[in-house]
């Protein structure tokens, strides 16, 4: 499994990684405020289950377990699915930590 892991990284570590369960975030959008399930998770996007239909263009903010607040932009939103591009990327070590469950085993 290491193996087959540090292969598709090392083909594109930029590239989204799609985990089999979702990951539940804290969502907020002005006084809005919500747990919301993340899917599709990458450097620079996620996918996001959303309890309304944000207008592309609208600023999120999504609270990963673990990590700080991060700012995104709606780019789409198809039925209550948005498609989220993040202000500032994660970094690709900072996302395989996260991904794999080391941040969130110590925080």
């Amino acid at each position: 499994m290491w193996l087959a892991h540090n292969a598709r990284a090392s083909a594109n570590p930029w590239h989204a990684v799609d985990p089999i369960a979702p990951i539940e975030a804290a969502y907020r959008r002005g006084v809005l405020r919500a747990k919301v399930n993340v899917h599709d998770l990458s450097c620079s996007s996620a996918t996001v289950d959303c309890m309304d239909n944000p207008v592309p263009g609208t600023r999120i903010w999504l609270t990963l377990p673990g990590l700080e607040s991060r700012a995104a932009m709606v780019e789409r939103c198809e039925g209550f699915r948005a498609f989220v591009r993040f202000a500032e990327p994660f970094h690709p070590a900072v996302l395989d930590a996260f991904l794999n469950g080391t941040i969130r085993r110590y925080h």
